[in-house]
């Protein structure tokens, strides 16, 4: 019986880390696609996320239309980060 207990055990975590595998694979595709959006702020603008955000979250700039948007893309991309970062940190267990 313990035999065939390791056998589905052993399915499970293959099919686990399938799970996992293709959501690491969804998330590159999404921060790629986020990056392409952040680079058109940044040349829109001439600044660099990592400036604006800065900038922005300290009140130093104004609250265009563009700028919103722009931080919302810079915090979707951090969300999607701190997941794929979670995400290798299991398959590479």
């Amino acid at each position: 019986m313990s035999h065939g207990l390791d056998f589905e055990k052993k399915y499970i975590d293959l099919t686990i880390n399938k799970i996992f595998k293709v959501e690491l694979y969804m998330l590159k595709r999404e921060i790629k696609t986020v990056e392409i959006k952040l680079s058109e702020f940044e040349k829109s603008y001439k600044m660099s996320t990592d400036s604006f955000y800065k900038k922005f979250n300290e009140g130093k700039l104004g609250d265009d239309r563009g700028y919103i948007s722009w931080f919302a893309y810079k915090d979707t991309y951090n969300k999607l980060i701190e997941r794929l970062k979670e995400i290798q940190s299991i398959v590479h267990a």
